[in-house]
């Protein structure tokens, strides 16, 4: 029997984390689902009317949830105007916010936003993205996010696989909190077992003209670069140099400042910049497909010469609503790691899970 893996060890954790899984949509149905929130008109370029509880426009798609037919999808292009109480935060094509409730509006393809006691005309196909801005709600209800979870066991080699990751954002007028955590297990026996974690909270100020600035903290473990525990804080501006319904791509660069514990008993200080690149494709049809791919590259400052890079790519696909299939390689490069350490560290990563 020495050959099977600590079972205990990890199974109740991850057990635990598949029942999250199913609890995050039954919460979401319970927020804003009020009769009176189903009042949203939505009006079609060929004349029909869709009434029901606007929760966003995203990806080419404005997600309706309505009484009689459950929750509809519409092709953003078909919408030819909006009538809505809710107090939205609409994102356009050029990078700049606009916040307010939509009005009738006497010009087609025009959405007409009530805007600081004055009325806004936007056209249809210059609008991005546009989310529900709850005010009326707590902070607890207005998260939303996404959980994930997934196991592979190989009983010749004795090989656990265990993955674990969630994320949540919290989106206001001018800014977005956002917080994740990551974690990987690679269990061949007892006495050899690897772990990679990451716990991270960031928060984004949005500016005009596409800019913005990030500040964020950290904290990772990986046991093949041989770092215990890396401490990390940054700050960085940047810009989306790509904003459609269909693509994201966004470029920041700052500075970072880490500490980092390593397994041969030795501690480094060190500032590094830090360059970060984000490139996002959606495929507009139901079901959902998402391409995402990050870049981070650390150049050392203090550790002349150093090197490090973190890079990852997601392929999501959507099985029903809320609930999608992950697909993602990542790797991470450290060209001074710890001595007796590799320098390299990557994978593939398979995962079930539900957004909330």
């Amino acid at each position: 029997m020495s050959g099977f893996p600590p079972w205990p060890r990890y199974c109740h954790g991850f057990v635990f984390a598949l029942l999250i899984i199913g609890f995050p949509d039954h919460t979401a149905r319970a927020v804003g689902d009020e009769p009176e929130s189903y009042a949203d008109s939505i009006y079609l370029t060929n004349g029909d009317r869709i009434t029901g509880n606007i929760k966003e426009l995203d990806r080419g798609k404005l997600r309706v949830k309505t009484l009689t037919m459950d929750t509809v999808y519409l092709n953003w292009v078909e919408i030819e105007s909006i009538e809505s109480e809710k107090y939205l935060r609409i994102e356009k094509t050029d990078g700049s916010f606009s916040y307010g409730r939509l009005q009738g509006s006497e010009s087609a393809e025009q959405l007409s936003v009530s805007e600081s006691g004055r009325n806004v005309g936007i056209p249809v196909m210059a609008i991005a993205a546009i989310k529900p801005i709850r005010v009326q709600e707590s902070v607890w209800q207005r998260i939303e996010g996404d959980i994930k979870g997934g196991i592979d066991y190989k009983k010749a080699s004795g090989l656990l696989l265990i993955n674990v990751a969630s994320n949540l954002r919290l989106r206001e007028e001018q800014y977005e909190i956002g917080f994740g955590a990551n974690w990987n297990e690679t269990t061949r026996t007892e006495e050899n077992a690897s772990s990679r974690a990451d716990i991270s909270g960031t928060y984004t100020r949005f500016l005009g003209g596409r800019w913005f600035w990030k500040a964020s903290g950290g904290l990772e473990r990986n046991q093949e670069l041989g770092i215990d525990l890396r401490t990390i804080l940054s700050g960085t501006a940047g810009k989306y140099f790509l904003q459609t319904p269909s693509m994201r791509f966004e470029v920041n660069a700052g500075l970072s400042a880490s500490r980092e514990n390593r397994q041969d008993d030795t501690t480094l200080e060190s500032v590094e910049g830090l360059i970060r690149s984000s490139f996002d494709v959606f495929k507009l049809n139901i079901p959902m497909t998402r391409l995402s791919a990050n870049v981070n590259i650390f150049p050392g400052i203090t550790e002349s010469g150093r090197m490090r890079v973190n890079s990852d790519i997601t392929l999501r696909n959507e099985i029903v609503r809320d609930l999608f299939w992950d697909l993602s390689f990542y790797s991470t490069f450290d060209n001074q790691p710890a001595e007796g350490a590799e320098s390299n560290d990557y994978g593939i990563v398979t995962s079930i899970g539900a957004s909330f």
